[in-house]
Order: C-alpha cells, then sequence, then structure tokens
C-alpha cells in the first residue's frame, strides 16, 4: 500500500470522527461499508446499526489525540465524552474507501497509577 493510500485512509477516518462529533447518521453512508464488521461485543454488524447507534446517542464526542495508518489498518487514541468520559483506542481495516472492519478497547479516564513499592528479597 502506498503511502498516499494511507493518507487517503487516515482522512476517511477524520471525516468519521467528524460526522460522530456532529451526530451526523447519513454521513456514515459514505464511510461505512454496508456489511462492516464490528468487533465490539456491544455493538450489531452493518452500516445501519452503527447509524441507528449514532442516531440514538446524538452525538458522540471524541478529541482525537493520535491516528497512525499502517497499511489497510488504522487506528485513533483518543478521548471519549458520550455517553460517559473515558479514553479509547479504536482499530479500523479500510478498503475501496470505507471501513470495513472496527475493533475498540475503552476505560476511564482515572488518575495515574501510584508507585506501589516492591518487597526486597531476603
Amino acid at each position: 500500500m502506498t503511502n498516499q493510500q494511507q493518507v487517503e485512509n487516515k482522512a476517511i477516518i477524520r471525516r468519521l470522527y467528524n460526522a460522530f462529533n456532529a451526530g451526523d447518521a447519513d454521513a456514515l453512508e459514505a464511510l461505512l461499508a454496508e456489511d462492516l464488521i464490528n468487533h465490539n461485543p456491544w455493538m450489531s454488524n452493518g452500516r445501519a446499526a452503527a447509524q441507528a447507534a449514532l442516531r440514538q446517542v446524538g452525538t458522540m464526542k471524541v478529541d482525537v489525540l493520535q491516528m497512525v495508518a499502517d497499511g489497510d489498518l488504522v487506528a485513533i487514541y483518543g478521548h471519549y465524552k458520550t455517553p460517559t468520559e473515558g479514553a479509547g483506542m479504536d482499530f479500523y481495516k479500510l478498503k475501496d474507501g470505507q471501513v470495513i472492519e472496527h475493533w475498540d478497547v475503552r476505560q476511564e479516564i482515572t488518575p495515574p497509577n501510584t508507585t506501589v513499592p516492591v518487597p526486597s528479597a531476603s
């Protein structure tokens, strides 16, 4: 895959997050494959399911903090503010200008971990 294709794939994902932030479920028509495979156990497969979920939520406020492309994959790290606040990673596989697969992991944003002393060996 060419560097130009990776740039184009990142642009598609930027448009996807613009649609999420605007609550524009109709924009998903061009961005997601009709037979999208969603590896999130709380989401159904298919573009129509993604559109229905976005319509139900209204807007999905996400600050994309990092985006990386490698071949036909794009990964983002972001802070999500809808429906609850958290941090997450999303991974997208693209083909012919549309997302064909999606994986994600999210967690609450918590204070940094504190260092726990390690017991000394006796």
